[in-house]
């Protein structure tokens, strides 16, 4: 089969006027019961049970009854326990691994004098609360403590003896985790202890059969929901993230403070950094005008996080003078009260988002924690290092701490080692590393050996195994694992999953997600809630910025066709104009075919010549392709027309261009004129295009058929067509049955022993 090809390339950032409004999330029947005994015996164990078999109506429900019996964390309403005792037993039952309900049961118990049922609770408490504190959880890139909601965040911390100070959440979009961190006071230790948490893996995990359950844009939506709640009663870490979120939608800084001011106000941490990285990227007084009295309260109140934000301000001069006396010794009396060394994370984290070389007196205190022992120094120095400009030198000190163990619960040291030896093209190395930080979890690393694994594998079951992995680097939020999953359902011809998987990651900003994403709406594929109209407004969003030609390519073929928007003719010529004239190859080749076959009143065949050959002298071989079937299809009937076409694809076949070998082999093997039909050298393309990478499209399978009826060998030639009859849809199928010489024709011609002649032409066309 003659097919022409385009490679499908661009640029973008955002994509919210995609996304559904929300999701509900059914009840399902509730699995086994879990017991307080059961979770103080094992509480890693009961987990692992939850999980697999808690519904998120259930388990949410039993939250309802805290406000019942008038749960405060530290007291409870006693007659209420006696009148819903037998609601705090079901709700004990419904989420057996929440703490805060554990913890309610245990004061209304106490209350009651119930010693029996009082001491269960506080060993489950006891037991989920000395499980979520394991060693390890305050590392500089920690794995969060897994809780069942936000009540527990506050009952876990209340039962450890400490005390809440501030929080804030650490990314603007869920991966695997949407962390919030826990300022909490140790009054033992006499320092801020921050605690990372998160309940969203854990609700995602049991919120089943929606729409969206199994797919990562779940996570998004269940994220979005509860901060939404949590901005309704004014919590100040949501009203931050909301500020920040808000922020990051504009793009002049006068409007990203504006829609930081309510963050800020609230005391925000993330809204209070974002201003001042703001500010330091764009210096000017208006920009900086208030960040500094938003700051001084909390640094005053001592809040360590705060404090380190006012130390970046005099490092860098950011809303008052420079003052490198001021800042160390701001600094340094938030590092003595910021437990295993988090000041210093914070500010090199902060400062790095300015694009700075880094104050000397950052780097000696870094090399003052790292002789100390503080294994996180050293991967901080390096960190720094990493981004600076220019090819990194690491120490080894710094490579022996970016692969330690403390600081790869998430396999992030060990990412930065790939990243590292990829920058000083070390291949060997860097994938060396790649296995390790796969192995902790990072989910770009697994989602890269998955995809590799993928494509190696032999059997159905290795192929199965690494799509597991694939698909766990794709929930924990990487774009080429969502990517790469949407196209096995692209194959599959699933197109709600394409949908499914393609959501996060272009809300994220992934470009070619987004690109993948609008194409589904444009062409309204089945089962995708979508439409033409709604593909154009992304296009035309990210077509008024320069690098997305690929966008205005889209929007001309739209106008083009009157698809989604309105036909639009000479519109459609200035997009393609706009990119072609400015050198890219792609639009030029566009723009040939404009000229040549579709530019309806507007056809020029010298121009589209002359674009074609643009085309081609800007490296876009797939020109050949097109430009090969516009001389042997579209020009006119002379043999001297297809000569040249036939050649085309000769050329673009030995500069390795697949479809310009596979319509070589089809006009050898199907052409009706003797010039042309050469069964024995279409048949030797034919055999290279099996050969080929990947897996073998359907139209070229086609022309593998052809030829091999052409060279008499039949038998064979039906083995290959029915599996391109067998691999049609039913839509496909229906379409074929329209077709005067399709698919099943094939099939039934090479069934009776005769090869397949395209009738273009009488044999006998002159040379005119």
């Amino acid at each position: 089969m003659n097919r022409n090809h385009r490679a499908v390339r661009g640029v973008c950032r955002a994509a919210a006027s995609l996304l559904l409004a929300g999701a509900a999330l059914p009840a399902l029947a509730a699995g086994p019961s879990i017991f307080a005994r059961d979770v103080a015996a094992d509480p890693a164990g009961a987990w692992e049970r939850f999980l697999a078999t808690a519904e998120y109506v259930d388990a949410y429900d039993a939250y309802g009854v805290l406000g019942e019996v008038g749960y405060s964390l530290l007291d409870i309403d006693a007659q209420a326990c006696v009148e819903q005792a037998d609601a705090l037993r079901d709700a004990v039952a419904k989420a057996p691994v929440s703490i805060a309900i554990h913890r309610a049961r245990m004061l209304c118990a106490e209350a009651s004098g119930d010693e029996d049922a009082a001491e269960a609770s506080m060993l489950a408490m006891a037991a989920l609360s000395q499980l979520a504190l394991e060693d390890g959880r305050e590392t500089f890139w920690p794995k969060p403590i897994r809780v069942l909601g936000p009540m527990d965040i506050y009952a876990l911390v209340l039962s450890s003896g400490l005390q809440f100070r501030y929080e804030y959440f650490v990314h603007l979009k869920p991966r695997r985790y949407f962390t919030l961190n826990v300022a909490t006071w140790d009054d033992v230790l006499e320092v801020e202890r921050h605690l990372a948490f998160d309940y969203i893996d854990v609700v995602n995990a049991i919120s089943r059969g929606d729409r969206y359950s199994g797919y990562p844009f779940q996570r998004e939506l269940l994220a979005e929901s509860f901060v939404e709640s949590q901005v309704a009663v004014g919590e100040a870490q949501a009203i931050d993230w909301q500020s920040v979120s808000a922020a990051a939608a504009v793009d002049p800084p006068a409007e990203k403070i504006a829609a930081l001011r309510p963050g800020a106000e609230a005391g925000g941490v993330q809204s209070l950094a974002t201003w001042l990285v703001v500010c330091g990227r764009n210096p000017s007084e208006a920009c900086t005008d208030g960040l500094v009295d938003a700051l001084l309260p909390h640094a005053e109140k001592e809040h360590a996080a705060h404090t380190v934000l006012l130390s970046v301000a005099y490092a860098a001069g950011i809303g008052v003078e420079r003052d490198d006396a001021a800042a160390t010794a701001l600094l340094d009396a938030a590092d003595r009260r910021w437990y295993g060394g988090g000041a210093l994370s914070w500010f090199a984290q902060t400062w790095g988002l300015l694009g700075r070389e880094a104050p000397a007196f950052l780097h000696e205190r870094l090399a003052i924690s790292a002789a100390q022992g503080n294994v996180a120094a050293p991967a901080i120095s390096a960190w720094l290092a990493l981004i600076a400009p220019g090819t990194p030198q690491l120490e080894a000190a710094q490579v022996a701490a970016l692969s330690h163990a403390s600081n790869n619960k998430l396999g992030m040291g060990y990412s930065l080692l790939v990243n590292y030896h990829r920058q000083r093209s070390e291949p060997m190395v860097s994938n060396a590393w790649l296995k390790f930080a796969s192995d902790a979890g990072d989910p770009d690393a697994q989602a890269a050996i998955g995809v590799s694994l993928f494509e190696r594998a032999t059997t159905d079951a290795g192929r199965d195994e690494a799509l597991r992995l694939v698909m766990s680097g794709a929930q924990g939020g990487s774009a080429h694992g969502m990517r790469f999953m949407a196209y096995r359902s692209r194959v599959e011809k699933d197109w709600a999953a394409v949908q499914g998987w393609l959501l996060a990651a272009a809300t994220a900003g992934n470009i070619e997600a987004l690109l993948e994403l609008a194409e589904l709406y444009e062409w309204e594929r089945p089962g995708v809630e979508g439409t033409p109209g709604q593909a154009a407004d992304v296009y035309q969003a990210l077509a008024a910025e320069p690098p997305y030609a690929e966008a205005r390519r889209r929007l001309a073929a739209m106008a083009l066709a009157g698809r989604g928007i309105d036909k639009d003719i000479a519109q459609a010529e200035r997009w393609l104009l706009q990119d072609a004239e400015a050198g890219d190859g792609e639009s030029a080749l566009q723009l040939a075919g404009f000229y040549l076959v579709t530019g309806e009143g507007m056809r020029d065949e010298d121009k589209g010549k002359a674009w074609m050959e643009r085309a081609l002298e800007l490296g876009n071989n797939d020109a050949y392709v097109d430009y090969g079937s516009w001389y042997f299809d579209f020009n006119d009937n002379s043999l001297a027309s297809r000569r040249r076409g036939l050649e085309l694809w000769d050329i673009g076949a030995e500069a390795g261009v697949r479809w310009s070998l596979n319509n070589a082999a089809w006009a050898r093997c199907t052409a009706p004129e003797p010039e042309f039909f050469d069964p024995e050298r279409g048949l030797a393309d034919a055999a290279k295009i099996m050969e080929g990478d990947g897996e073998v499209p359907m139209g070229m399978l086609d022309t593998v058929a052809a030829c091999h009826a052409a060279a008499g060998d039949f038998a064979r030639a039906v083995e290959l067509q029915q599996q391109v009859v067998d691999s049609l849809d039913a839509d496909e199928i229906e379409a074929d049955a329209q077709r005067e010489r399709g698919f099943t024709s094939r099939l039934d011609e090479y069934r009776a022993g005769k090869r397949h002649v395209v009738p273009h032409r009488d044999a006998t066309a002159t040379e005119e």
